[in-house]
């Protein structure tokens, strides 16, 4: 989709480098990886308001100024890295820094100001922050500033109403959408469903008013999807809807017992343990847990049947677009993926996820096959991805890495990756970091090619000071006994 303003006039105050740089996001976000996802947001909202908010202008110019430098650095991007690149690179560095630090102060002068446009300057200025922390690896500050955005759009949305539109289409609509876009609520709502993937401490209550939100929706879900556009929406709603319910089992399932304190203990860290997002481990399980997860997992059983003959329809490309084949690919993959981790939620041992060794082989095959389309893009690129705001490969390709211990697996999982792309503060690489540290624990216990109960690892913590690419990481292994015995191992990784 092309901006129907695109920013190529030289506004009154504005240098030519800012707008270079300006005609380069614009580039980048209707380029890439359109055929996969709706890049609206980005390509028409932000981009418009480049004419009207000095705020949103000074902030795109500074990610576009950025997103230069990390591609001019990059070994995985489209340009050679050489030694000749890091000075070039410096100065997209220094100037996106210079004028991100503008973009703040206009920021707070437009919400200071801004009373006549609602909550809409305060949204769009968490966005772009998400955005450009996201970019440096800030990933923490990320999540704070989404999760703030997410507190302005629930006390404004109190009073609004999700239905059925006349056709039948869920939409989650804005109580005022000429304050507030349709495309800044879904914007929200998938950077919801990314905090309970990364650091989630919001209060159980919260997470089951989320819950709530969206049961009238779900309820009303068919039998048989009838396009691919419905299916995509449902399955927003419904991971969303999980992702909340794990996140309400954290302090029931005591995964802290799990964990222990870092050896290592290294000043401004962040730690996250085991029980702060969706990829924990129960150490014990009550009935109301398992009540609550067969729910869930009815439900995406239910979204699974419905969406099957559309995606059968996908497969067959001669009748469809690359778009909807890859999109079709994707929510299959997503929907197999969480339907293992809401399984995992009642597992006390890792040897039960060896039933789903036919899921993960499908999960692989699939992935490869939306790699493959999306390599044959020629202006695919690493950093690109920094822009997508909802899940795609990295978030099941990570859960994988976890949870299969076929070997051969996860060295396909590692390839697809390696040659994957960002998401937004998702970054493959340090994924692939984190998952040959498990492998390495786990295979120094094999015996004749298969990981025994005793010797499988289960990621425990994370210690990380953004934005250095330098992690302690820990996992902790069940070497059973009487007492349970607990076996813990840390590493620091680089990536």
């Amino acid at each position: 989709m092309t901006c129907p303003h695109q920013p190529t006039t030289i506004l009154p105050g504005e240098t030519e480098v800012e707008n270079r740089y300006l005609r380069y996001f614009h580039h980048e976000t209707t380029s890439g990886f359109q055929s996969a996802y709706d890049w609206t947001l980005w390509n028409r909202l932000v981009l418009q308001g480049c004419h009207h908010e000095p705020f949103i202008r000074y902030a795109v110019v500074a990610i576009g100024a950025l997103h230069k430098s990390l591609r001019t650095l990059s070994s995985t991007g489209r340009e050679p890295r050489t030694k000749d690149n890091e000075p070039m690179a410096k100065l997209h560095r220094e100037f996106a820094y210079l004028t991100y630090g503008k973009a703040l102060k206009k920021m707070q002068q437009a919400i200071d100001t801004g009373v006549d446009h609602g909550p809409r300057h305060a949204l769009i200025a968490c966005l772009l922050i998400v955005c450009f922390e996201g970019h440096i690896g800030n990933r923490y500050k990320a999540l704070t500033h989404a999760k703030y955005g997410l507190q302005i759009l629930q006390q404004w949305t109190s009073h609004g109403k999700q239905k059925i539109s006349q056709r039948g289409k869920p939409t989650v609509v804005s109580p005022s959408p000429m304050e507030v876009e349709d495309e800044i609520v879904e914007a929200f709502r998938n950077l919801d469903i990314q905090i309970t993937t990364v650091n989630d401490g919001r209060a159980v209550e919260e997470h089951e008013q989320e819950m709530e939100q969206d049961s009238s929706i779900v309820n009303s879900m068919p039998d048989c999807f009838d396009s691919l556009d419905k299916a995509r929406i449902y399955w927003n709603i419904i991971m969303r809807r999980s992702c909340h319910f794990m996140a309400t089992t954290w302090g029931r399932t005591q995964p802290d017992l799990l964990t222990r304190e870092f050896e290592t203990k290294i000043p401004g860290t962040v730690i996250v343990t085991v029980g702060d997002n969706i990829y924990t481990t129960s150490a014990k399980v009550d009935e109301g847990v398992k009540i609550g997860q067969k729910r869930s997992l009815v439900e995406i059983s239910r979204w699974l049947e419905a969406f099957e003959p559309v995606f059968l329809r996908m497969q067959e490309t001669s009748n469809t677009t690359l778009r909807e084949h890859v999109i079709a690919m994707i929510l299959q993959i997503q929907a197999l993926a969480l339907k293992i981790t809401l399984a995992g939620v009642v597992f006390t041992q890792e040897i039960l996820y060896d039933e789903f060794l036919p899921t993960f082989r499908e999960i692989i095959r699939l992935s490869a096959d939306v790699a493959a389309v999306c390599h044959s893009k020629v202006d695919a690129d690493f950093w690109t991805g920094s822009f997508i705001l909802d899940l795609g490969l990295v978030v099941p390709l990570f859960m994988l890495l976890l949870r299969c211990r076929d070997s051969v697996l996860r060295c396909q999982a590692i390839k697809i990756l390696k040659n994957w792309h960002m998401e937004c503060w998702w970054d493959p690489l340090l994924i692939i970091e984190i998952g040959q540290f498990i492998m390495e624990v786990e295979e120094a216990g094999m015996v004749d090619g298969f990981i025994p109960e005793e010797a499988r690892a289960i990621l425990t913590a994370k210690s990380h000071c953004p934005p250095q690419r330098r992690l302690l990481v820990q996992c902790v292994q069940r070497t059973g006994g009487p007492d349970g015995g607990l076996k813990w191992t840390e590493k620091f990784i680089r990536w």
